[in-house]
């Protein structure tokens, strides 16, 4: 074996030298990409808005996410396409219903069997079939609304029982909003419950509507829409007439000219 000669060596030893923080440089950029990319596809979002008789409950997921809800690519081509979405909707807010539990001034509760897709990419039905590495970085909002006209919502608690399917890894943002203020709370395996009080029951303003509202007799209501109807229709039938009088009007000067 013939042996390097001194020069020789050194210049081995001096590219490899210049190499390394190249080399060092890749594996870093290569592991922060990773960890970032994990870190996005195991968060998600939920947002209510609270109202003295409404609540809109809004969910936010990424495909990656879904897909460890349910099986949506149904010919299992590792792509996702809309069509795909869109067929699995029904099993998606299925599933939500069976491990999102929720009670509404302490009483249980479901979502709902109706809810409201929205596919938050630009051009989203004409996005062609997406493939694995998409899915983090497409977001779905799944959205609910609870009407509560006979009591005020006085409070609202949330549990979430993703995280077997998810992994522990997964953390959810909740965000909510009642009358301009803000509310954050984060969800995890740890922390998968929430009890939200909304205060109503003791603002005075809201005690105040509530109680002009109870006043109002729904005959008198029902007598107050009657009689507002009666007077649209007076007055489109008025209109009515003054412009087919105009009509006639405009007619008549148009015959004397000629």
């Amino acid at each position: 074996m013939q042996l390097l000669t001194t020069n020789a060596a050194a210049q081995i030893i001096g590219v490899a030298a210049m190499m390394r923080p190249i080399v060092v440089f890749a594996l870093l950029s290569f592991s922060l990409t990773q960890s970032a990319q994990a870190h996005l596809a195991d968060e998600s979002s939920l947002r209510v808005k609270i109202e003295p008789h409404r609540l809109e409950i809004r969910l936010t997921f990424n495909l990656f996410t879904l897909t460890r809800f349910m099986k949506i690519d149904s010919d299992g081509d590792t792509k996702i396409s809309l069509a795909e979405l869109t067929a699995a909707e029904t099993g998606i807010v299925d599933y939500l219903n069976k491990h999102v539990l929720i009670q509404i001034n302490q009483q249980i509760a479901a979502l709902g069997a109706e809810a409201r897709f929205a596919w938050l990419w630009p051009n989203a039905s004409k996005t062609a079939p997406m493939t694995e590495p998409d899915y983090a970085a497409r977001n779905v909002d799944v959205i609910f609304i609870h009407e509560i006209k006979d009591r005020l919502v006085e409070s609202f608690w949330i549990e979430f029982g993703i995280f077997e399917q998810t992994g522990p890894m997964q953390t959810i943002r909740g965000i909510f909003e009642q009358e301009g203020q803000v509310t954050e709370m984060p969800f995890s395996a740890r922390e998968p419950d929430f009890l939200y009080a909304t205060g109503y029951a003791d603002d005075p303003f809201v005690q105040k509507a509530e109680e002009d509202r109870a006043q109002s007799p729904r005959g008198q209501r029902w007598w107050m829409v009657r009689a507002m109807v009666l007077i649209a229709l007076l007055v489109l039938g008025r209109r009515t007439v003054l412009a087919a009088r105009a009509r006639k009007a405009v007619t008549r000067r148009r015959r004397a000219r000629r």
